[in-house]
């Protein structure tokens, strides 16, 4: 006989194996998209069907509770479990195929790697086509994430078309970064087995209708990420922390961007909000809609309102502001090391509930991927928080320098929760080198002020040709012309660097590129220009800094200083930034900091960087932004121990500047510089 342990594991694995018996053999429900007045809308075992929809695969009892439809993966692992248990609570799923990455070293230039990785995927096909619960196959996430290779949307198509030969019932998409005309082009011409395209955007997801119309898209699409204003798009200290929104903040703007975008328009099929859980990116909680001790922040009432119409019974606590003695996050906080300041979290509960606080610091997070890419979490400092359980307390500011983040949670009782977190920078009060103060030459060592007419002035600037290593490493779409007065030119006291429409060796504009290279070279000192910038979607002016003689290597082993960058679909948002091996746009790691400056296509502003052994400050109109400091490690860090020659362009389109297309009604465009100087660095 069997022992009542016995028959209770024996008809559990009979559950569990009829429910996988379920999943591997139950019939599949088909979706078809049909169009509609005004739009399109997906039609799912003959009834119209609306996503409701989260990224994530935990927490979807609530998600189901809450109003939620249907979930989104990344990749078909733990697939079967995952569809299982979507199918007995009434969601759908849209599977990823984890199609591999230029930017992670796969080669669509390789035949055979592009035919295996399809046959990987024919697998998967075969595996889950007739789940029930499966709604779209996902192939791919972020494609065009920094790539250069069209090939990889052959790859998409033919993967495509294979699916729809093995499965006639579900839909097929690939997931894309952004809005860009770029992709949105070679869909259009080499992916016509897709049913829809998925895009995944965040703070500018409002404009995505617009964005969509603009590129010629009028075929229906889904969102496939959406959440925060990412860590990518909002200001960021002087030491290159990005700042984060507090949940109140988070969740304002969630519902204002999906009642004016996804709510609004009609060739939109739904969305997967992110994220329907925890993850470490940047923060412990700058996506997730949880915390790590799964409370459900602010968001999720949020969620449950735009999915269901009716907010919950019992809402989350809100927090309106964190203070770090006595000033905000905006205000770039510098502490010294061993003193203790205030803390203030000003945070309410709606329903009057008491509320539970915790405070917690981390180091500054060094651990910095992009594309969603996994991210160890900073290790939590103990001993710097006076008292931990109220919302009034002292900090100590730790002993070694660097950068941390201060980061408070504040619990309703009911798992409902309000986060927020500060960054800081604490400064030694030690006398190290770092605190020397710098001075430079009253008057310049090496200036042009652009007092003459004609050409630049020979004897300072020479001149990049061309369209080199596939558009400057970049995909620009200019051809840089040698010393031309159409595109460079000296007049009323002002450099004009001109870019214009017209074909230079398959290129479909002109402009140009100044560098001192050989006739202007320096180690160290004060680099300021007086500059008005273009207007204009697709324009990318820039005044940087490049190695003479790449000591330590090719970019980005040499290192680059970028004193003023500026791309026209991000009008007045100016830029200064250093790239090195180990801190670098291509991983995202790159030292970065931006200010939005109101008028600066109308008038004249300053743009500078002070550049010393133990520090690359920036600043705009005298007004510091930036601020890098030697951390005495090795050249991957710090390449900045030998000579640097300036450069002055114009750059059109290219994987940033034409990020949002090239307006073709804007050129001539024209970048005017007043003057450019440098002050040497004193003994």
């Amino acid at each position: 006989m069997m022992t009542a342990a016995r028959l209770l594991i024996f008809i559990l694995l009979n559950v569990l194996f009829l429910s996988y018996g379920l999943g591997k053999q139950g019939k599949p429900v088909k979706s078809t998209i049909v169009k509609v007045d005004n739009g399109f809308t997906i039609m799912r075992n003959g009834q119209p069907y609306f996503i409701k929809g989260a990224g994530g695969t935990s927490n979807l009892e609530k998600l189901k509770a809450y109003g939620g439809n249907s979930i989104r993966t990344w990749t078909p692992q733990q697939a079967d479990e995952i569809l299982n248990k979507a199918q007995t609570l009434g969601l759908t799923v849209t599977l990823g195929l984890d199609v591999k990455t230029e930017r992670h070293g796969f080669d669509y230039n390789n035949p055979a790697a592009v035919a295996k990785q399809k046959e990987y995927v024919r697998a998967i096909i075969l595996k889950y086509k007739d789940h029930p619960a499966l709604l779209t196959w996902g192939i791919g996430n972020e494609l065009n994430l920094h790539y250069s290779n069209p090939k990889v949307w052959d790859a998409v198509n033919s993967i495509a078309e294979m699916i729809h030969e093995l499965d006639p019932n579900h839909l097929v998409t690939t997931m894309l970064a952004g809005v860009n005309q770029k992709e949105i082009n070679y869909i259009k011409t080499r992916c016509p087995a897709l049913d829809l395209i998925a895009v995944q955007v965040y703070g500018g997801l409002a404009a995505v209708p617009e964005q969509l119309k603009k590129t010629g898209w009028n075929k229906p699409y889904i969102v496939t990420e959406w959440g925060p204003t990412g860590h990518w798009e909002g200001l960021q200290t002087p030491w290159g922390a990005p700042i984060e929104e507090t949940s109140h903040e988070k969740a304002k703007v969630y519902k204002s961007r999906y009642e004016a975008a996804i709510g609004q328009d009609k060739n939109c099929l739904g969305s997967y909000v992110f994220l329907w859980g925890q993850k470490q990116e940047r923060t412990p909680t700058w996506y997730g809609l949880f915390t790590e001790q799964g409370e459900e922040n602010e968001v999720v009432d949020v969620m449950q309102y735009l999915w269901s119409a009716q907010w919950p019974r019992n809402r989350a606590p809100q927090l309106d502001s964190l203070l770090l003695n006595h000033r905000h996050a905006k205000d770039f906080i510098y502490l010294e090391s061993g003193k203790s300041y205030p803390i203030e979290a000003f945070v309410h509960d709606p329903d009057g509930d008491k509320l539970q606080i915790r405070w917690e610091l981390l180091k500054e997070s060094t651990d910095l991927k992009e594309g969603g890419d996994r991210e160890e979490r900073p290790q939590g400092l103990s001993g710097f928080i006076q008292n931990n359980a109220v919302d009034r307390t002292l900090l100590t500011a730790p002993p070694l320098e660097g950068a941390y983040r201060l980061f408070v949670y504040a619990n309703d009782g009911n798992n409902k929760v309000a986060t927020a977190n500060i960054p800081f920078f604490v400064k030694s009060n030690s006398g190290k080198a770092n605190e020397i103060t710098y001075h430079f030459s009253p008057t310049p060592i090496w200036a042009d002020e652009f007092n003459y007419s004609g050409l630049p002035d020979k004897t300072k600037w020479s001149y990049d040709v061309g369209s080199l290593y596939n558009g400057w490493g970049n995909n620009e779409q200019q051809y840089y012309m040698e010393a031309s007065a159409s595109n460079s030119i000296v007049e009323n006291g002002v450099l004009k660097i001109m870019a214009r429409k017209g074909n230079k060796k398959d290129k479909p504009y002109t402009s140009a590129r100044l560098t001192s290279k050989n006739k202007g070279d320096f180690k160290y000192g004060r680099f300021e220009a007086r500059a008005k910038l273009p207007r204009g979607i697709g324009t990318w002016p820039a005044i940087w800094m490049l190695p003479t003689d790449m000591k330590y290597g090719n970019w980005p082993k040499s290192g680059e200083i970028d004193i003023l960058e500026h791309v026209g679909y991000d009008q007045d948002m100016v830029h200064i930034s250093v790239h090195t091996q180990a801190y670098n746009h291509s991983i995202n790691t790159q030292k970065t900091s931006k200010k939005k400056l109101s008028g600066v296509s109308e008038e004249f502003h300053s743009y500078r960087v002070d550049w010393t052994p133990t520090y690359i400050k920036g600043f705009i109109d005298g007004q510091e932004i930036f601020h890098f400091v030697n951390q005495n490690r090795s050249f991957k860090e710090w390449p900045f121990d030998q000579k640097f020659h300036w450069l002055l362009n114009l750059a059109v389109g290219g994987n940033w500047g034409g990020k949002e297309g090239v307006d073709d009604t804007i050129f001539p465009a024209t970048f005017e510089i007043d003057y450019v100087r440098v002050y040497g660095l004193l003994d």
